[in-house]
């Protein structure tokens, strides 16, 4: 992928991981999505490695060690540094010893083991040096703003106490080229003699001396495979045994946060000292520069995965305690909406904070990184912008206080129970038992009626009496109905309202208005239960009867005398 595209790329794909952690940490109960989520992190990260640089491209392990590229740019000259030492090393990718040989200043003395020296030099420069082609002069004449004229420093390996610089210098015959000094040869021996624990040299076959995959070699390969289970049943009797001992230390505080602690970071305590284990043990094993740089780097990040992990497993034990001591005191409602939000935004910040770590663990210019999102900062802004809403409707929703879970409230047409407050969007349980998401952005801007903040509810009714009833019973019934309703314990007594509003077609209206001192609707449908029947009773006793829609016709006859009244 070119530069250009690459940085261009980073903000989307950016974008992407973060909406995979809203989604990942934003629905816990709903698995799918949490699926979801998970399966986009780990797209958006391969496409990470795409949009920036291939990790084995950075740390030269997309082949043999370090294997030149054998593509020459037209600007490079065929004399240069570069060229020579790519020479080199294809010559030994092939194993043809003699030819690679005349890339070395050999003395007279030892001209008989040239090719000897030339492939010794090879396994030197494998695991000693991390060779990037691309930093050697391109040019003829060499690197000369060292001051250097007569060679160039690719690098320097330790003999003792001191360091010995790998030098080349130009060639005095032949095709114009460059040679590794003799100051650089007849150290060779000395450095290759040194390599890979000369304490196992003459204790294990001349195969297991040899370089294996990635230059690792095979005694290396065959430790490795030996101490990675090692270490892992060496971690977990490690986690095992200190979890045994503060065990017995936290059973004698009277606190059960300890108790609560140990059992949560168990497991990212068993990742840490693995991962610290496995750091002495490359010190041990000495890898060559690459292998050992990759490996350094994974440990170090299995470690801070194990810091972040046990971040994030103190944040839900803080929650859950946060919950429990909210329901003690009375104020779960209030707990279940906030603490959740809360603890899914710390959640969210940890991961993206760890992320950031480890791709620079890796070598990922985190830097670049950031620098796209400004670079692309319109496109991540038009593609984020409703994720950006929705993210700061649920802190809006959150500070108000608007509802909580567990309320009932009505937003537009819709209506139902609250049973979550996410990162992106509320769910509401309607009354069909269907769930209806509802992005936080909307919910924001709409107008939400909360029915769980009500400190009583209303009754209200009109009963519809005949025109037979008289002025003296109408009177009564009024009476008898406000006498009941103040009688009832759960009344609010500062409003009862029993009035007479209006004369209809066929009834006389007496409207009732009043409120019942409870927040609970299966109390509330009860009272109005009993009071509707204490109605019915109070008309009954008091010689009246509900109207019903009816009309009444006069006719008039032939002589003018008026005819009996035919009802509809």
């Amino acid at each position: 992928m070119p530069p250009a595209r690459a940085v261009s790329a980073v903000p989307g794909v950016f974008f992407l991981m973060i909406r995979s952690l809203l989604d990942l940490f934003g629905a816990s109960e709903r698995r799918p999505q949490r699926r979801y989520g998970l399966m986009v992190m780990i797209l958006s990260i391969g496409l990470m490695s795409v949009a920036v640089a291939p990790l084995s491209a950075q740390l030269g392990l997309g082949g043999k060690g370090s294997a030149p590229d054998t593509s020459v740019p037209t600007a490079v000259s065929l004399a240069s540094p570069r060229v020579s030492l790519e020479n080199f090393l294809r010559l030994a990718e092939a194993g043809n010893w003699a030819e690679a040989a005349d890339y070395l200043v050999v003395p007279s003395a030892e001209q008989a083991r040239a090719a000897v020296l030339a492939r010794r030099l090879k396994v030197v420069l494998d695991q000693r040096l991390d060779l990037k082609l691309a930093d050697l002069s391109p040019l003829a004449v060499g690197d000369t703003t060292d001051g250097d004229r007569q060679g160039d420093v690719i690098g320097a390996i330790s003999v003792g106490a001191r360091d010995v610089s790998v030098r080349l210098v130009r060639a005095t015959s032949g095709t114009p080229h460059w040679q590794f000094a003799a100051s650089t040869v007849e150290h060779v021996d000395v450095w290759f003699n040194a390599l890979g624990a000369p304490f196992l040299r003459d204790r294990l076959p001349e195969t297991m001396m040899r370089e294996g995959p990635l230059d690792v070699f095979y005694w290396q390969w065959l430790a490795i495979a030996v101490l990675l289970p090692l270490i892992i049943v060496f971690s977990w009797v490690l986690g095992a045994i200190l979890r045994r001992v503060t065990g017995y230390l936290a059973r004698s505080t009277v606190t059960e946060w300890d108790d609560l602690l140990l059992e949560n970071l168990r497991g990212p305590f068993r990742l840490w000292a693995g991962a610290i284990l496995s750091l002495s043990s490359l010190a041990f094993l000495e890898l060559n520069p690459r292998v050992d740089g990759f490996l350094t780097a994974l440990v170090r990040g299995l470690a801070l995965l194990a810091l972040f992990w046990a971040l994030l497993r103190v944040i839900g034990l803080v929650q859950r305690r946060l919950v429990q001591s909210a329901l003690a005191s009375g104020q779960g409602a209030q707990a279940r909406t906030l603490v959740p939000l809360l603890s899914n935004i710390l959640r969210v910040t940890v991961a993206v904070i760890a992320l950031l770590v480890a791709l620079s663990q890796f070598g990922y210019p985190v830097t670049t990184l950031l620098a796209g999102l400004g670079i692309g900062g319109i496109a991540v802004a038009l593609a984020a912008q409703k994720t950006v809403e929705h993210l700061f409707g649920s802190v809006s929703l959150a500070a108000d206080r608007v509802f909580r879970v567990g309320d009932w409230v009505r937003v537009g047409t819709l209506e139902g129970e609250v049973e979550r407050i996410g990162l992106r969007s509320t769910s509401i349980r309607t009354i069909e038992r269907t769930v209806v998401r509802v992005p936080n952005g909307r919910l924001a801007d709409d107008r939400i009626e909360t029915f769980g903040e009500r400190d009583r509810m209303v009754f209200r009714t009109d009963i519809d009496l005949t025109y037979d009833t008289t002025p003296e019973q109408f009177v009564a019934i009024r009476g008898a109905i406000e006498s009941a309703l103040r009688a009832h314990p759960a009344i609010w007594p500062d409003r009862v309202r029993v009035y007479l509003t209006g004369f209809g077609e066929s009834a006389i209206r007496l409207n009732v208005t009043c409120w019942f001192q409870t927040t609970d609707v299966n109390d509330f449908v009860q009272y109005r239960h009993d009071m509707m029947l204490t109605f019915m009773r109070i008309v009954k006793e008091n010689g009246s009867s509900f109207a019903f829609p009816s009309r009444t016709v006069y006719h008039v006859g032939a002589n003018g005398q008026p005819l009996p009244p035919m009802v509809d």
